[in-house]
This record gives C-alpha cells, structure tokens and sequence, in this order.
C-alpha cells in the first residue's frame, strides 16, 4: 500500500524495466561500508524530517489556537538542539565507514595494478571485493583466485598521528600500532574469514582447499611480516604476497573455474535496496 502510494507521487512509470540484472553484479570494493553509509544517510533524513514536522505542528498550534510565541521559538530551539545531537551522534560513525570504504578501495587499485602485471604469466587471475556471510554479519574484503593459490585481503585503515613515524609492529602474538594493542582481535577475525570461505568452497567442490590470509594495512609503515600463520603487509606491497607464495601452477583450468564459480555467487550483489520498487 504504502510503496503503491510513494510511485503514484513520485509519477514512476512500471511499464519500464530496469535493464540492470543485479543477480549477477558483483559487489564493489567497500560496498558493505557504502550501503551503512547511505543506511545512516536515509535513517538522519527521516529523523530530520519528522522533527521538521514536529516543529510546523507546533507553528499550526500557535496559529490557530492563537498560543504565545515562545512555543514557537521554543519548538525552533528544540529542533536545532536535536539537529546538532543527531550529527554529533553519527559524525565519528560516518568518518570511520568512509576512512574504511576508501581504504578497502585503494587495495582493490593495487590489486588491479598487481593482476595487469601477472597477466603475462597467464595465471588466470581472478579478483572479488566484499564477500559477506549474512549469517555471522561479516565480510571478507578481497578475494584473489589464481592457478598459484587462493587469496584473502584484509583492509586495516586507520588514522595516523601527526609529525611520528606510524609503525605496526608485533610482539609475535599481537598487533601492534604505534606500540598499543589493536584492541579487535585481527588474527581471529582473518581466521574466522578463511574458516568459512573453505567451508563455502568445500560444499561446492568437496575438496578443502588451502588459504593464505593477509592483512594489509593502508599508508602505515609495517615491521611485521607474519602472526599466526597470517602475513601482514603494506597495502602499497601486497604485490609481494601473489608474486613470491607460490612459483608453480597449483590448478589447472577446470578446478580453477569451480573454485571461482563458488566465489562468484558468494561476491554477488543479493541486497533488498536493489530491487525494483514497481514488483
């Protein structure tokens, strides 16, 4: 009823059709972080909006049964105050989607760089952006499928301090930014990831197949090479990670396309804001 009346106002024409199969669309890198982006985006404008006619009831009041002024004024100030704590709320929240979502794209640039330079070995490589596991709300950031192996990328962006040298080190069993603990637990969550992508794989081809996990960290210098059979790196190197792991063919053509076939689908845009409104 209610979308039936928003495409009546709105003068939608459901005689076209989107031409667009977003079925087969693969995600974007970051994409995840995009849609909580614009989830906060449309949440504030709701809110603004009711609050705006909050304030227009108030005005109608004072209009008609001829009430004080500073019920206006009062209604004014109101709206201003929620207007400031409701920015105030989701400024940080917003900052760090996007200092996330663009990090996460930078990665996918050098991994776009690194595939142009591998295609002359013809390793076939294949590269997916934002695998989400609707089941434990988590995603994977990158995927590189290759005949030399299979791949995870985990994006780690984080601000920097002014006018030091930014440094992730490790003390063999944790993390390390400029010499604090990095309070996630990224050797769990990257395991966690590689866990349920060879479950995933498994289910499709019946065979488990070995995952090399790495986390990439984007614009930190990085003095650690690997913790708990995961490698870290800098994103602007991770070319080391495909180039040097392995120097012989692991798949031929056919096992390589079912293993991509299954990553396929999991990378596949399956999101309600993408449906057509006129079904």
């Amino acid at each position: 009823m209610f979308e039936k009346l928003i495409i009546l106002l709105s003068g939608i024409d459901c005689s076209k059709k989107n031409p667009i199969d977003y079925d087969i669309l693969l995600h974007s890198p970051g994409q995840s972080l995009d849609e909580k982006l614009n989830k906060i985006h449309d949440e504030m404008v709701i809110k603004v909006l009711k609050s705006v006619f909050f304030v227009w009831s108030i005005v109608i009041l004072v209009v008609v049964f001829k009430l004080p002024i500073y019920y206006e004024i009062l209604g004014f100030v109101l709206f201003i105050i929620y207007v400031i704590w409701l920015l105030s709320k989701n400024i940080a929240k917003i900052r760090s989607y996007k200092l996330g979502r663009d990090g996460e794209r930078s990665v996918a640039q050098y991994l776009s760089v690194v595939a142009r330079q591998l295609s002359k070995e013809n390793t076939n490589m294949h590269i997916y952006h934002d695998l989400v596991n609707e089941k434990e709300k988590f995603n994977i950031d990158h995927v590189v499928v290759s005949k030399k192996g299979i791949f995870i990328f985990e994006t780690k962006t984080y601000s920097k301090t002014k006018n030091i040298t930014n440094k992730i080190t490790s003390n063999g069993k944790e993390l390390l930014k400029n010499g604090q603990k990095i309070t996630s637990n990224i050797p769990l969550q990257v395991k966690g990831q590689v866990k349920w992508l060879q479950s995933e794989i498994l289910q499709i081809t019946g065979k488990k197949y070995e995952i090399i996990p790495t986390v990439a960290f984007v614009g930190w210098f990085v003095d650690a090479k690997k913790i708990d059979d995961i490698y870290i790196t800098q994103a602007k190197t991770i070319s080391n990670i495909l180039e040097n792991q392995y120097s012989d063919i692991l798949y031929d053509d056919e096992e390589l396309k079912r293993i991509t076939s299954c990553i396929h689908k999991l990378a596949t845009v399956k999101n309600e804001n993408y449906k057509d409104i006129c079904k």
